[in-house]
């Protein structure tokens, strides 16, 4: 009974780690599709990253401009805005 105990652990310690490396396997492929997937996310995400000390200098001179020019920096953002959502109108339809 011991003997047949010791081989039963054995069997089933075997289908165990043949089951973990299918799992491993799977969990490498699922990782490559995830980075295939959200690639073009990365580089969008790099992108704005690579813009970010140009932002705070243009949001800081804006911001300068808005305390003295309240009307029209009230105006221009206005504008802004539309054109942004002009161009997100054309964009969807194209």
């Amino acid at each position: 009974m011991n003997k047949s105990g010791h081989h039963r652990r054995k069997l089933r310690k075997q289908q165990l780690l043949k089951e973990i490396q299918q799992q491993r396997q799977l969990l490498s492929a699922y990782s490559q599709n995830w980075l295939e997937t959200t690639q073009s996310y990365d580089k969008g995400w790099q992108t704005l990253l690579a813009f970010k000390p140009y932002f705070a200098i243009g949001s800081g001179i804006a911001l300068l401009y808005g305390l003295r020019h309240p009307k029209k920096f009230y105006r221009w953002s206005h504008r802004i805005i539309r054109i942004l959502g002009i161009v997100k109108i054309v964009r969807n339809t194209l």
